[in-house]
């Protein structure tokens, strides 16, 4: 994978925003140690999710350009690959579940994708839908994590420019839901600092990663649930938990509340916008699941909500 972190990287310069790293004086002070932010909640489609999109689209052929490309996403994986694909000039179906996120859907739609939503609120239920739906179209299917390239560019490019701009951190806090992000960051990391330790926050309702461990197999499915996280919601990539097995020093596995309350912290105190998905990994810190080893870097992946949503976190039923 190293390869293809190098290819991605060296690909993505000047086609995306390199995203700011923020130190964070409250968070320091909470956690006892220097805590910063990497903010690719401010990345150009509002999530990390770019990085994979556009690199994966400009390995394809000539013949499957033509084609054109699908992808099953909470929102956020189909925002980069629209993206890309408009920048490519190549067609695109989006397939999101239905409980998909107001802001995603029509951001999708003013890039110039096909949007279509399926009959289930959960990933899982929609993923087994979309590669039936691709397959009739003969659409070549993007993965949102389970593949070498979504890896690195996802996770491993992110890891590249935090240890560029911060080599003395030795603590790396991520969201996990597939196990894309996770897996091409622990990959770069590992192999420049085999002492750092790195942790991934999930939903508790559905600890994917966790069941997989314990069981000693990737855990590909899980039962829906509701919540505001979908982009964290569902199973785990088996390609991705070959990579995370052996990688991964610590899961937290946080409440749909706390991560509600991590979102109005994060807009009182840093006074930035992040999704719920992005805001398990602070939440993880804030409500005492992890406990910093030295100097810190939380991962704040996505701020793609809507205006509703936002109004119920921060107004309750007003």
């Amino acid at each position: 994978m190293d390869q293809l972190i190098a290819q991605a990287t060296e690909f993505l310069k000047g086609k995306i925003r390199r995203t700011p790293i923020e130190y964070s004086q409250e968070l320091s002070q909470l956690l006892g140690h220097p805590t910063y932010l990497k903010l690719e909640s401010l990345q150009l489609t509002g999530s990390f999710k770019i990085r994979g999109g556009f690199y994966y689209l400009s390995t394809l052929s000539a013949e499957e350009r033509k084609r054109g490309v699908a992808a099953c996403s909470a929102g956020n994986h189909g925002l980069g690959i629209a993206y890309a694909a408009k920048e490519l000039n190549i067609p695109c179906t989006v397939y999101v579940p239905k409980s998909v996120d107001q802001a995603k859907y029509d951001k999708l739609l003013k890039l110039g994708a096909k949007v279509k939503k399926s009959e289930f609120i959960g990933y899982d239920d929609t993923l087994e839908w979309t590669i039936q739906e691709a397959a009739k179209e003969k659409l070549v299917l993007v993965t949102a994590f389970n593949d070498e390239k979504i890896m690195a560019s996802n996770g491993g490019t992110i890891a590249v420019e935090v240890l560029e701009d911060l080599p003395e951190a030795t603590h790396f806090i991520l969201p996990m839901g597939g196990g894309g992000l996770p897996a091409g960051f622990s990959w770069y990391v590992k192999s420049k600092n085999p002492k750092a330790h790195v942790t991934v926050c999930q939903l508790a309702e559905c600890p994917a990663f966790k069941l997989s461990l314990e069981q000693n197999k990737p855990i590909t499915r899980m039962p829906p649930v509701e919540t505001l996280a979908g982009g964290i919601e569902g199973g785990l990539g088996d390609k991705c938990f070959e990579v995370l097995k052996t990688r991964i020093d610590e899961i937290a596995l946080i409440k749909e509340e706390e991560l509600k309350a991590a979102v109005c912290w994060f807009l009182e105190h840093h006074q930035y916008l992040i999704e719920p998905s992005a805001a398990v990994a602070l939440a993880s810190c804030l409500f005492g699941h992890v406990k910093p080893k030295g100097p810190t870097v939380i991962v704040l992946s996505g701020r793609n909500v809507s205006y509703a949503t936002i109004r119920q976190l921060v107004c309750g039923n007003k």
